[in-house]
């Protein structure tokens, strides 16, 4: 008798770098139920990943850091529309290494900008030009009037991960990245948190690129609203709120 195993099955998950850790624990989660399915994760840069499909790379998932790359996606028909949705929230912060003697709370934007200009290194952004997290930043810098002083003091990075480690080995003073980073981070402190009202809308949207069965069962699993409050001990928000 011949005997034929059993094709597994293969996902493939594109998800913005800032997604790793709580996208991880979602998909061993899943995976205790579904073993049989085999998923294959790519974190990086939202816009390296955005670029990928459009030249032709097939995930079936993708979760974007902005509805920006998203829309560009839905503009070029490279998505299913109609399974585009907001998946989850973040929020911006000014982090140090955990080790600097840090005492003084920063009370107020023009206290932050004081303490930006008179950092002794420059400052820590991911790109400002194409990754959603150096992009906000940007607008929340631009929007408080702190841009224009602080642009020639800045050290952009390929992605937030990258912003954060240049602050957690001291390399830099002081860095902008989300919320969700800093938490991953251990050796990096929160020292305060960016006012949304400085800046758009932190949006994670979710998309899938085929309806395969297991495609959909892995989307649906990940809209799920008790699943998501994993992503809220990852520093995310389920409302944006």
């Amino acid at each position: 008798y011949l005997c034929f195993a059993k094709e597994p099955k293969n996902i493939l998950i594109y998800a913005s770098a800032s997604l790793r850790d709580g996208v991880n624990e979602l998909l061993n989660l899943y995976n205790k139920d579904y073993n049989s399915i085999s998923i294959k994760k790519v974190y990086m840069s939202t816009s390296k990943l955005a670029q990928q499909i459009k030249n032709g790379a097939t995930p079936d998932l993708f979760i974007s850091a902005n509805e920006e790359w998203m829309n560009y996606l839905k503009k070029n028909q490279l998505i299913k529309h109609n399974f585009t949705r907001k998946f989850i929230y973040n929020s911006l912060v000014v982090i140090t290494k955990n080790t600097n003697e840090y005492k003084q709370k920063i009370k107020n934007v023009r206290e932050l900008e004081k303490i930006l200009l008179n950092s002794k290194t420059r400052i820590s952004l991911a790109l400002t030009n194409s990754v959603p997290a150096g992009i906000y930043a940007k607008d929340y810098l631009e929007n408080t009037s702190i841009w224009e002083k602080l642009k020639n003091k800045i050290v952009e990075s390929p992605n937030v991960r990258i912003a954060t480690q240049y602050v957690a080995r001291g390399d830099l003073e002081y860095g902008i990245v989300y919320n969700s980073d800093a938490v991953a981070n251990k050796r990096v402190k929160i020292i305060y948190f960016l006012e949304k009202k400085y800046h758009k809308d932190i949006i994670y949207p979710i998309t899938i690129l085929n309806e395969k069965k297991e495609t959909l069962s892995l989307y649906n699993f990940l809209i799920k609203n008790k699943n998501n409050l994993i992503m809220e001990k990852w520093g995310f928000k389920i409302n944006n709120d």
